[in-house]
């Protein structure tokens, strides 16, 4: 075997080593989500804005968030939230 083939090969094994160091060590983030739960989520258009909000609605914890995302920080913000449990006990019922 050449000289120049061996150097090629151990160039090889030393990227691909360094590739799979990287994908080993970056960080990973697992989410829980109970099996209970189920969500459901509404794209609109708001007056007033640019961007487009999404309405998240939780029936576990009947709850509904408004969000929308920033260009600039590059992110989810959080617009509004209701608990649509207290808002539908203070309704009156005639």
């Amino acid at each position: 075997m050449k000289s120049t083939s061996k150097q090629g090969l151990i160039a090889l094994n030393i990227t691909l080593l360094a590739v799979l160091a990287a994908v080993s060590l970056v960080p990973t983030s697992d989410a829980y989500v109970s099996a209970s739960d189920s969500y459901v989520a509404v794209p609109a258009m708001v007056n007033g804005r640019t961007q487009g909000v999404v309405y998240i609605a939780s029936t576990a914890n009947r709850a509904v968030l408004a969000t929308s995302w920033d260009h600039n920080k590059k992110r989810i913000v959080l617009l509004a939230a209701r608990n649509l449990a207290a808002d539908s006990a203070g309704v009156s019922r005639e």
